[in-house]
């Protein structure tokens, strides 16, 4: 998009709504697609957060993940942004390449004084190419140990830097957390509203899951009418199921007082049981968080690895008693 056309939406948003003063504006950017004057066109159009899909500064490890640009385009982009924001995150990739690697990306992400760095293990969805590529066997998982070192390492360097997991991918200097991200695994009401875009929202006391359509020409065709391809009221069961699969990325965990809110306490109480937190708890996945004043449900880094697991296992009691089927991606 032309950083004009930022403007105007961003000018619109604030005719119809009002906007703290202090109201973070992220716009996603890749390294191949823009120069330092298109960037500071986008700043000056009311950016005020990049979140940059560097995956990494190598050109081995770029060329792997089938990216257009190479690793001097992406130290490039980098610098470009660090120079024109204060407030920006880095993206990375990790899950394929050694740990050594792996230090040398997250040393010079550092290395921008990066307030946020987001890492993410690969991950391979169905019907793309690295997919086919793995059925094909000219790629294969990386090792459970590769993954689990990866993990430690991410950890160790970054908080050596006083960059703090936040959440289980992200990373941040305290107050540089991302507040978009933290809307959704807080569970808090969220909109969108571009085509195929996801909504939650809260509406009447009643929480509300939405889908656009996602044709951008019909999309287009109906602006003004329902674009809304899908529309559902979800239940006590189903909300609370969604706030524990979100929260429970959260390093700080979820207090039961806010699932208790968000769902209904006696849903909450039926479906996770003390049993299961004492289980939980002895098997050291979880913390004493959950004996504290306020209770907390929060994963130890052992339950971080093992996160679909703990959350299938809190979610079972909820298949039993209400029939209600959760699927669960990997994190």
């Amino acid at each position: 998009m032309h950083p004009k056309a930022i403007g105007e939406m961003l000018n619109c948003i604030h005719s119809l709504c009002h906007m703290k003063d202090d109201v973070e504006i992220t716009m996603e950017a890749n390294p191949a697609t823009f120069d330092i004057n298109r960037m500071k066109n986008f700043r000056d159009a009311g950016i005020n957060r990049i979140s940059l899909g560097v995956q990494s500064f190598s050109d081995k490890n770029l060329h792997f993940l089938g990216r257009i640009y190479d690793g001097k385009q992406a130290m490039i982009g980098a610098e470009i942004v660090a120079e024109i924001f204060e407030n920006f995150s880095f993206d990375l990739i990790y899950g394929y390449q050694n740990a050594k690697n792996l230090e040398k990306d997250l040393l010079r992400a550092i290395g921008f004084e990066c307030k946020h760095i987001s890492c993410y293990q690969l991950t391979f969805e169905e019907g793309t190419p690295f997919h086919l590529r793995l059925l094909a066997g000219d790629i294969r998982h990386a090792a459970e140990k590769t993954i689990i070192e990866s993990f430690t390492v991410i950890r160790e360097i970054l908080l050596n830097h006083d960059i703090q997991r936040y959440e289980i991918s992200n990373y941040a200097i305290p107050g540089f957390e991302s507040r978009h991200n933290l809307s959704y695994w807080k569970y808090d009401d969220y909109l969108g509203v571009g085509p195929g875009a996801h909504s939650r929202v809260s509406l009447g006391g009643r929480k509300q899951e939405m889908i656009k359509i996602a044709n951008p020409f019909l999309w287009e065709k109906s602006v003004g009418n329902d674009t809304f391809t899908y529309v559902k009221t979800l239940s006590k069961e189903e909300k609370l199921a969604e706030a524990i699969i979100v929260g429970l990325r959260l390093a700080a965990g979820i207090p039961l007082a806010d699932l208790r809110r968000k769902s209904s306490r006696k849903t909450v109480d039926a479906i996770i049981s003390r049993k299961q937190l004492d289980f939980l708890l002895a098997q050291r996945l979880i913390t004493n968080a959950i004996h504290d004043v306020n209770p907390t449900i929060r994963l130890t880094d052992d339950g971080l690895m093992k996160i679909d697991s703990v959350a299938e296992f809190l979610l079972n009691n909820l298949a039993k008693a209400s029939g209600t089927v959760v699927f669960l991606k990997k994190m």
